[in-house]
């Protein structure tokens, strides 16, 4: 008995944990043969083996059904660790500093765990930048409102044909989400899971619906709009942090107590997928927005026109209307432009030149280039639809030839006042040329932007009324007269007066300007 003790100690798990069978014999087929088994590759020939050896004598079967094998940890150069190198961490230092979930999250984030880690500290503090301060800011946003309005979401509830459509899509990415991860759990690929978490609370949770959403939540009435936001919000961030807690078990923990007054997430039933809540409609719609949008950003980054300049209009192909037509105010108030513009020929903003690929198309087309060349000058619209398609097919001096995307270069160039984005045949056109009233209207907008920062270094409420004093040349003046109560009503001003010199500058458009700001009593 003591030589078959040691033996199964060698084991562990499942003969030496229940004494199996010298007891407990019926917990032991309860739990027998374990969903799976996790350990270092330097176990492959010691526990694997260990216990596939003893369980198969004593019960004929596998003790496992799925084996995870975790591979070496390296340094961030993918050098084995050596204190002599002196490239070996200290992991209660790591622990210590950065805390155990968001050192847990970054190790499956930063590889499959079937594949050497490169253990990078940095790595570890993007993490906890970019994912777990964007979860606090969201839930400590959802929350700050909640307690100044007195509301608690779970003391109504909102129909789903009532929601907005920014809510519906927000709950069909979130039950996806549920669907991916539930997925790949049962795959055993935590590294997709904890990507998915990331790319869900970073882009669709924080980045798209919190930012679009924040005047419903300052909305003074408490109306459907504004118990959908809420109620939304609740439920999905509810939500993550059950998908979260067998990762991060104690960030999860203190945002769902928080949220519930529960006990622990770790009582909760693990969330499931409901796929009536699915819109594959309304995701098109929304993605197609999104993207739209992101192009637009870079084209403006790349016209160098700030996104609080105001420009007059965006051209879009006119295919698109159909699907967001009814919902493109999205793309003028995220772009900041006037109007939107949808045409069926692009050309007026944009020329198109289709060049061969010469890396690729030499080897293929040899003395017969100089006429492919030629055909792709002269190349017509037909044509290019059948390109797009990778389904072009073309006869130069007897010899046929398919001509797929990768032998040509589409080159897009934007004609003046214009600037053209393209992505994944997604065309958005900014209207570069910029008015006096649109540079005014920039002005006023970036006045903003400098007052709402002065209220947060002077630790002002959301909520507090303020006046503003401002000294400047005439020439700001001027500029920005015509826009005063729309200051006022974005910086919740009762009153702007224009004042002498003022002591605290600010740059505000190449303009010096003296702001001074005053917290109006209650």
């Amino acid at each position: 008995k003591e030589v078959m003790d040691c033996w199964f100690d060698s084991g562990a798990m499942p003969f030496a944990q229940y004494h199996y069978p010298f007891e407990n014999k019926e917990i032991f087929e309860n739990q027998f043969p374990a969903d799976f088994i996790c350990e270092g590759i330097d176990q492959t020939r010691g526990w694997f083996y260990s216990l596939l050896v003893i369980s198969t004598f004593i019960t004929g079967k596998s003790p496992y059904k799925n084996v995870l094998v975790n591979d070496l940890l390296l340094d961030k150069h993918g050098q084995k660790m050596h204190k002599s190198k002196g490239n070996a961490v200290e992991p209660f230092g790591i622990l210590e500093k950065y805390g155990a979930d968001a050192t847990r999250f970054y190790m499956l984030y930063s590889s499959p765990v079937w594949t050497p880690l490169k253990f990078d500290e940095d790595g570890i503090r993007e993490i906890q930048s970019k994912f777990f301060n964007t979860l606090k800011n969201t839930y400590t946003f959802f929350a700050m409102y909640a307690n100044t309005d007195g509301i608690d979401p779970r003391e109504f509830h909102v129909e789903y044909k009532d929601l907005e459509e920014i809510d519906k899509w927000l709950l069909s990415k979130y039950h996806k989400l549920i669907q991916n991860v539930t997925r790949e759990m049962d795959n055993y690929d935590l590294n997709k899971v904890v990507h998915y978490l990331n790319d869900f609370v970073n882009e669709d949770l924080s980045n798209w619906y919190i930012r679009r959403n924040r005047r419903r939540f300052w909305k003074s009435d408490l109306d459907v709009s504004k118990m959908g936001v809420y109620q939304t919000t609740y439920e999905v961030l509810i939500g993550v942090c059950k998908l979260l807690a067998p990762i991060s078990p104690y960030y999860a923990d203190i945002i769902y107590k928080n949220l519930t007054s529960e006990k622990s997430v770790h009582l909760a039933d693990y969330p499931e997928a409901d796929t009536n809540m699915m819109n594959e409609t309304i995701e098109k719609r929304m993605d197609l927005i999104i993207n739209l949008i992101s192009l637009g950003r870079n084209s403006r980054e790349e016209a160098k026109i700030k996104v609080r300049q105001p420009i007059q209009s965006v051209i879009l192909d006119k295919s698109v209307q159909p699907i967001i037509g009814d919902i493109d105010s999205l793309i003028k108030e995220e772009l900041n432009v006037k109007e939107i513009i949808y045409m069926d020929d692009l050309s007026e903003y944009m020329t198109i030149e289709y060049k061969p690929n010469f890396k690729v198309a030499g080897k293929l087309f040899g003395k017969d280039m100089k006429d492919f060349t030629s055909f792709l000058q002269k190349i017509s619209k037909k044509d290019i639809a059948s390109l797009e398609e990778n389904n072009l097919m073309i006869t130069l001096n007897g010899t046929d030839y398919k001509i797929t995307s990768d032998l040509v270069e589409k080159r897009i160039n934007s004609k003046d006042g214009y600037n053209v984005a393209v992505e994944n045949n997604n065309v958005i056109i900014l209207n570069t040329e910029l008015t006096k009233d649109l540079l005014n209207e920039g002005l006023a907008r970036e006045t903003i932007s400098k007052i709402q920062n002065l209220r947060k270094s002077n630790d002002f409420d959301i909520a507090d009324r303020i006046n503003i004093y401002y000294s400047s040349n005439d020439e700001y003046s001027m500029n920005i007269k015509d826009y005063l109560d729309f200051i006022r009503k974005e910086t919740l001003a009762l009153n702007i007066e224009r004042v002498s010199e003022l002591t605290e500058i600010v740059e505000i458009n190449e303009y010096q300007v003296g702001i001074k700001l005053e917290r109006v009593e209650k």
